[in-house]
């Protein structure tokens, strides 16, 4: 059954009544994550309130210490911070008019196609928002990776940039003090991994990994690629820039206060029906120190 089918056959369920809206919303959580690992294996966890919030580790206090047997241990205690992380709502409206319906098309038919790209609309702002979103810029976003990586946590290629190495790459994997588990990369920055590895004679292996996707590895870390990190940023006197993000996926996570849901307007026009799908979320990045990036890379 491909995916539109079994678009339409939820759909055309869910016409019968309110009873069989899971089953819908089941279907569009399964289907945005078609073609698309970087969501698929982001980890995606409960949340409630207004804010996703955590008390975030600043120091671990004093080391451990030798002692003679009569000396009094020195007591320590770390520090921590609150952090919140506000969720935002990703909505997308679409409509199916009653002129489609008179050239030929069922209501079916067209409410899945109508309802697959508002899916992939959403789905382009959440990963666009998880890359480069900036509240400070658009307050109806949640702040994404290149916000939220401290500048303690980012190695700088050159002060105008500098191409791509696998030094660099090395050097930014290695200040991530967690189990790196993803790098996040532009296609361009990809395949110029591809042909330094290349240029060394190294393999250019690969996994699977969540959601049944097969993805090139770099020292045993899957590379998601992402449309939405830019080759054309900044980079003091350069504007062909770009970056790589190294991640620790037990600190990264989607917080979902409302997951991925569609609902039907209520018919205001003889002309065409509405709907809207949504979800509400927010990017948490729970220890700075399992988060690291690679900046002004030029490819």
């Amino acid at each position: 059954m491909n995916d539109l089918t079994q678009l339409k056959k939820a759909l055309d369920m869910a016409s019968g009544g309110a009873l069989q809206q899971p089953l819908v919303d089941r279907v569009l959580q399964e289907l945005i994550e078609v073609n698309n690992p970087l969501r698929a294996n982001l980890p995606r966890k409960p949340g409630s309130g207004s804010d996703w919030i955590l008390n975030q580790r600043t120091s671990r206090g004093a080391g451990g210490a030798f002692v003679n047997d009569t000396d009094e241990p020195v007591e320590t205690q770390a520090s921590y911070v609150q952090k919140k992380f506000p969720y935002k709502t990703i909505i997308q409206r679409g409509k199916v008019t009653r002129k489609l319906q008179a050239v030929g098309k069922s209501l079916l038919d067209i409410e899945a196609e109508e309802v697959d790209s508002a899916l992939q609309a959403v789905r382009d702002a959440e990963e666009d928002a998880i890359i480069n979103g900036d509240s400070t810029v658009n307050p109806k976003q949640f702040n994404g990776l290149r916000k939220l990586i401290a500048g303690g946590q980012v190695v700088v290629a050159g002060a105008n940039g500098a191409p791509l190495s696998l030094d660099l790459l090395d050097s930014a994997i290695d200040l991530n003090r967690g189990n790196p588990g993803m790098l996040i990369m532009s296609k361009k920055a990809n395949r110029k991994l591809n042909s330094l590895l290349q240029a060394q004679q190294r393999f250019v292996d690969t996994m699977e990994v969540k959601g049944g996707f097969r993805v090139q590895v770099y020292n045993g870390i899957p590379i998601f690629r992402s449309i939405f990190i830019s080759d054309t940023q900044t980079q003091g006197t350069s504007n062909a820039a770009s970056d790589i993000l190294v991640l620790d996926a037990s600190a990264v996570w989607i917080g979902e206060l409302t997951p991925l849901r569609m609902v039907r307007l209520a018919q205001k026009s003889s002309q065409f029906s509405e709907f809207d799908i949504f979800e509400d979320e927010t990017l948490v990045l729970a220890n700075d120190i399992k988060a690291s990036r690679l900046a002004g890379v030029l490819l």
